[in-house]
């Protein structure tokens, strides 16, 4: 398995590598491509070590840029276009770049910067001469920020690699598969799941500039799209769009977050909860038809539970090697969540920050979102700590759906221990979520927490 674009030329000359919009990329024209900006970029003075960021919407320039900064043995350093002037700022001064592309559209974004050029700057640049580096298994190759850009993660030319690998062995992935990205590329979720292994085992990926959920089905129906990874706002989009698509192609349907039972009814093949995080890596657990919940390891990757129920530890390749500006990681990397022993498996809990005492005993909101979620009125749960009656604390559940609160409580109470029935329902049109998709419970708990 390789990630230089000039072998794959050499076996895959025609094949169609990338989709952008209705353009179709052969990887001999995206090797060509790639050659031509590596040129760019060493007219410009990027070399090895140097880190090189984008800010973009998905399109193949991004892709190639990827590329091309590896072909000159820097790193690339993907930010989310979704950020905003105040916190864009924090993740780029940490990573220091010798070099900002980006889109025309996100110049107000980067203007802050130095050494930055749009596409069509960057285009304009004539190519030097330069010799292709090989950059070693250890050094620097891809950098992530964390939520709101708070942390930046670095992964290693090996770490990338092997991410690859586990999603092309664990997906079962080949060269006839093809994935939608509905997701940004800056999230390591859509690039290292489906994406960057497809490119390197001869698949097709389908970029659009912005996700429409009518569009998307037309295209999974069109391209005959085999794979995508979205979060729940997307997932329920996608269901509640009138199309009448053919959805026939997909083999794989993969989500970090929870998606309610209605919205995973409306699609003709299980969503699998994936998990990882950028400081292991997003190739950690996946889930199985027969049981989506409960995500078993991929491959090249370890991972522990201390007890029955405890914070998830990862070790493996795919893992990243530190923080930038901090100390490398450990053997053992401490994810923050926790998870159930079950079936072989293991099943997400929640955030080990999550969990509240309500009536002497440990509540899990997760575990009450999803029964909540099971009632055919409910489009979305969250679930936070209030004041109960007598002082102490108790849960409050925040829904979006066409159901009264008197009625989901009586369905609670069927279903949940005492202590864990919401003492409040607050029916509000939509609750907030992170770039993933998953429940922002700090933003929760500040809006809806009293």
């Amino acid at each position: 398995m390789s990630l230089l674009l000039a072998r794959h030329a050499d076996l895959w000359s025609d094949r169609t590598a990338v989709v952008d919009g209705e353009e179709s990329v052969s990887y001999a024209e995206l090797a060509r491509r790639v050659e031509s900006a590596a040129g760019r970029l060493a007219a410009l003075g990027v070399g090895s070590g140097d880190r090189v960021v984008v800010v973009s919407r998905n399109r193949v320039e991004v892709l190639v840029l990827l590329f091309a900064v590896r072909r000159v043995g820097g790193v690339f350093a993907p930010v989310s276009h979704r950020l905003t002037p105040a916190t864009v700022s924090r993740p780029v001064e940490q990573i220091d770049p010798a070099l900002v592309v980006h889109e025309s559209a996100q110049r107000d974004l980067v203007r802050p910067f130095e050494d930055t050029r749009s596409f069509e700057e960057f285009e304009r640049v004539e190519p030097a001469e330069h010799d292709p580096v090989e950059p070693e298994r250890g050094d620097d190759s891809l950098l992530f920020h964390t939520e709101g850009g708070a942390e930046v993660v670095r992964l290693s030319a090996r770490a990338v690699e092997r991410n690859c690998v586990a999603a092309v062995s664990g997906w079962g992935l080949g060269r006839d598969d093809r994935a939608l990205a509905p997701l940004p590329l800056s999230l390591p979720d859509c690039l290292l799941r489906f994406v960057l292994p497809l490119l390197t085992v001869g698949g097709s990926v389908v970029l659009r500039r912005a996700f429409d959920p009518e569009d998307a089905l037309a295209v999974i129906e069109r391209r005959g799209v085999t794979c995508f990874d979205a979060g729940p706002t997307e997932f329920r989009e996608l269901a509640d769009a009138d199309v009448d698509a053919e959805l026939s192609s997909l083999d794989w349907l993969a989500t970090r977050a929870r998606v309610p039972p209605d919205v995973r009814e409306a699609f003709p093949i299980p969503i699998l909860r994936a998990y990882g995080r950028p400081e292991t890596g997003p190739n950690v657990l996946r889930g199985t038809p027969s049981d989506e919940r409960v995500g078993r390891p991929l491959p090249g990757c370890d991972v522990r539970v201390e007890g029955e129920t405890g914070e998830l530890l990862v070790r493996g390749p795919v893992t990243a090697s530190g923080h930038l500006g901090g100390e490398e990681f450990g053997e053992w990397i401490p994810t923050g969540d926790l998870f159930r022993r079950e079936g072989g498996g293991y099943v997400f809990v929640g955030g080990a920050s999550e969990p509240f005492e309500s009536e002497g005993k440990r509540i899990h909101p997760q575990a009450i979102e999803t029964v909540l979620e099971s009632h055919s009125g409910v489009r979305a749960a969250g679930v936070i700590e209030t004041v109960s009656e007598t002082g102490g604390s108790a849960p409050k559940a925040v829904v979006v759906g066409d159901v009264s609160p008197g009625e989901l409580r009586e369905f609670a109470e069927e279903r949940l221990a005492p202590h864990e029935v919401p003492r409040a329902v607050e029916l509000v049109p939509s609750l907030p979520r992170r770039a993933t998709g998953e429940l922002d419970r700090g933003e929760l708990r500040k809006q809806f927490g009293g």
